[in-house]
């Protein structure tokens, strides 16, 4: 049914979560697993750490936790590619699942900023809402067999 799931991650508990569902859904439907971490460009806290070593900061987190997963996936079999850039997560999860003809995307319904809304989280809801792929949104209580 699945050719190519896209797991989108922050490294957060949940979307630790998803990553294992992402590996699970792929594994079910001998699909190629995609990984992105998107390194969000933020001004946050600017007088104590500029922001390219902020950045440069997530880069490196999203290295590690790409890799983790994907050592995973491997382990299972699964083909995996994994990217890490910087940019705003939920135009960069659309235009990712996009350019790669994904059919599902697999995410946390909230992130590591632990911002949420009442059920899902602003990227999870606008992926939900503009990605043109099937989506699989993981809430932070859901508990894997």
């Amino acid at each position: 049914m699945y050719d190519r799931v896209l797991l989108a991650t922050d490294g957060s508990d949940n979307a630790e979560l998803a990553a294992q569902r992402a590996i699970e859904m792929a594994d079910c439907h001998d699909a190629a697993l995609h990984v992105l971490y998107v390194a969000e460009k933020t001004t946050e806290d600017p007088a104590r750490k500029g922001v390219e070593e902020k950045i440069a900061e997530e880069l490196n987190r999203g290295e590690s936790v790409t890799e983790d997963v994907e050592t995973r996936a491997t382990e299972n079999g699964i083909e995996v590619e994994t990217t890490v850039e910087p940019g705003v997560p939920r135009t960069m999860i659309e235009n990712y699942a996009a350019d790669r003809e994904i059919g599902l995307v697999v995410l946390g319904s909230t992130g590591a900023s632990g911002v949420t809304e009442k059920l899902v989280g602003t990227v999870a809801k606008y992926v939900v809402n503009e990605a043109p792929a099937d989506v699989f949104v993981v809430r932070p209580d859901s508990r894997l067999e």
